[in-house]
């Protein structure tokens, strides 16, 4: 194999990998949704700081773990977070 295929088959991959991303960030999404209903029903705050900080410590494990680094880790679950915290609110919104 030379390296314009080596290349190519990388980026196929990377690809792939993002798609795959991109498809459990949509579950994730959803699962956050159904937490949204759940606060709803029950009269919960959306913003829970004590699982937020498991959350963070949980992802710092997985950074090291997977050679990932924590800052981009950090980023990347705040911006999970945030997404999660703007569809609860829609849900609390709309059904109020």
């Amino acid at each position: 194999m030379n390296r314009c295929e080596e290349l190519e088959d990388l980026r196929e991959e990377i690809r792939k990998v993002t798609a795959e991303i991109i498809k459990l960030c949509g579950t994730r999404l959803s699962l956050a949704e159904r937490v949204g209903e759940i606060k709803l029903m029950r009269s919960l705050p959306i913003e829970d700081s004590d699982v937020e900080d498991e959350l963070r410590q949980a992802v710092l494990e997985d950074c090291r773990l997977y050679g990932v680094d924590s800052e981009f880790g950090i980023r990347l679950l705040d911006l999970l977070l945030e997404e999660s915290k703007r569809l609860q609110g829609n849900i609390m919104n709309q059904r109020r």
